[in-house]
């Protein structure tokens, strides 16, 4: 539940005075941004919203003078930042899940894995899949073994990447870049979309 404006406004005017009261000022709207963007915007999810309410509170702390009373309430002007970046990112992961094949078709398209037992990372028949997998790290190779092998778990791919010492969103963001990376080329030798 938002505060009354006065209060607002007077938590805004103090983080122009002094950018040191910005964590209050951020206490104050964001959570009642977070919990109106989800009224409004029904379909996103909870990490949706709640990262584009924090987008919205950082923007109007990095710059509060771009606010302009006079023109609509505080909470409107959060809710308006906030709206857009979750609609920006919402679009964004849209156009990623469209062009995104499962990873099972691709792997149904990939000649089976030598029958030597060779433990060298996986080997293709086809020359250019060959190519293709020549071409990556020995980290990628460790993952394409993971994928193939159904693995899903991020830890486990942290792990083979060698950046389990990393913070886990890290780690989940530099594993999901590695896994599409792969896809992406596989794809691309097998003659589908880039």
């Amino acid at each position: 539940m938002w505060l009354p404006d006065d209060t607002l406004l007077a938590a805004w005017t103090r983080l122009i005075d002094d950018p040191d009261t910005a964590a209050a000022f951020a206490e104050l709207v964001l959570e009642p941004l977070a919990d109106e963007l989800a009224w409004r915007v029904p379909p996103a999810t909870p990490d949706e919203v709640a990262t584009a309410a924090e987008i919205a509170v950082l923007a109007v702390i990095k710059r509060p003078e771009r606010y302009d009373p006079a023109r609509l309430p505080l909470p409107a002007y959060l809710l308006m930042i906030a709206r857009r970046k979750l609609k920006t990112a919402q679009t964004a992961e849209r156009r990623h899940h469209k062009s995104r094949i499962p990873w099972d078709s691709v792997e149904d398209r990939l000649p089976a894995q030598n029958e030597d037992g060779e433990d060298d990372g996986p080997s293709f028949d086809a020359p250019e899949l060959r190519a293709v997998i020549a071409a990556f790290t020995p980290a990628e190779r460790r993952a394409l073994d993971l994928q193939r092998g159904g693995e899903r778990r991020t830890a486990v791919f942290a792990d083979a990447l060698g950046i389990a010492d990393r913070p886990a969103a890290e780690q989940e963001a530099e594993v999901k870049r590695v896994k599409d990376r792969i896809l992406k080329r596989l794809r691309r030798a097998v003659g589908g979309a880039p």
